[in-house]
C-alpha cells in the first residue's frame, strides 16, 4: 500500500474554548488533545509519518509535550513539526513544503479531532485510492435553511443531498501540490482543502464519516469529548 503521510494542523488559538493558549494543549481525559489526536492517528495502522502544524514559536512546547508520550502512546508514530502559518491553508501549505516523497497519499485531519478512528481513515483512504482524492462526512440531521439578507428564509434545500465535512480529507500528494500551487497563483479563502481540488476540476469522493467525529471548538465540545472518553473507557474495561 502507498504511503499515507498525514498533516494535522493544530495551530488554532482556541478563542471560542476560552483558554487564552494554544486549544492542542487543552487537557481532554488526562491527556492533551493534541497528543489523542496522534494516539488515534497511530491505532489505525495506516499512518506512516505525521507532520504536526504549530503556531509560531509553539515548536519547543509542543515538541516537549509530544515526546513526553513517546514511548507510551506513539512509539510507532514518526512525527514532526513545522510552524503554521496566518490562515489554516497557509498552515497546511507549510507542511505541504516539507515533503520530500515523490507520490503517495497525504491527509489532512484537524488537531482538534481526536475521535476520527480506524474505520474512517480506513473508508477514506480507499475511496481517495480510487478516486485520488476522498473526505469524510455526514449527513445532516437537521434541516437546513438559506436566508437572505434580511435574514429570512429564501429557501430550503433538500436536506438527502447535504453532508457535514469533517476530516480526514485524503488526496494524492502530487494532486494536492497541484492544488496548492493554483492557490499560489490565484489566492482565495477557503475553508477546506477539498474546495481546492474542486476548483481544479477533480472529482472528490465522499465517505461516510462518524458523528463522535466532531470538532472540538467550544466549552461545550468539551464536555461532550470528555463524556465520549468516559463512555470509551467503560465499554473497553467490560
Amino acid at each position: 500500500m502507498e504511503k499515507l503521510i498525514t498533516i494535522v494542523p493544530a495551530a488554532g488559538l482556541g478563542k471560542r474554548l476560552g483558554l487564552g493558549h494554544n486549544k492542542a494543549f487543552a487537557i481532554l481525559g488526562g491527556q492533551p488533545l493534541l497528543v489523542r489526536c496522534l494516539a488515534m492517528l497511530a491505532r489505525t495502522g495506516l499512518v506512516q509519518e505525521v507532520v504536526v502544524v504549530v503556531a509560531p514559536g509553539e515548536i519547543p512546547q509542543a515538541k516537549a509535550l509530544v515526546d513526553s508520550y513517546r514511548t507510551t502512546l506513539l512509539q510507532d508514530l514518526p512525527y514532526r513539526f513545522v510552524e503554521g502559518g496566518k490562515e489554516r491553508q497557509d498552515s497546511v501549505a507549510n507542511a505541504l513544503a516539507t515533503i520530500k516523497d515523490k507520490g503517495g497519499y497525504v491527509a489532512v485531519h484537524d488537531g482538534a479531532r481526536p475521535f476520527a478512528g480506524t474505520e474512517v481513515f480506513a473508508r477514506t483512504y480507499e475511496a481517495a485510492r480510487l478516486y485520488g482524492a476522498a473526505i469524510a462526512a455526514v449527513p445532516l440531521k437537521d434541516t437546513v435553511k438559506i436566508v437572505d439578507h434580511e435574514n429570512c428564509v429564501a429557501s430550503t434545500p433538500d436536506r438527502s443531498s447535504l453532508r457535514a465535512v469533517q476530516t480526514p480529507q485524503i488526496f494524492e500528494l502530487n494532486l494536492l501540490r497541484q492544488a496548492y500551487a493554483a492557490l499560489r497563483k490565484q489566492p482565495v479563502a477557503v475553508t477546506d482543502d477539498a474546495s481546492l481540488v474542486e476548483a481544479l476540476g477533480h472529482k472528490v469522493a465522499v465517505a461516510l464519516g462518524s458523528y463522535e467525529n466532531f470538532k472540538v471548538t467550544t466549552p461545550e465540545d468539551l464536555l461532550l469529548a470528555e463524556n465520549l472518553i468516559k463512555r470509551q473507557e467503560l465499554e473497553h474495561a467490560l
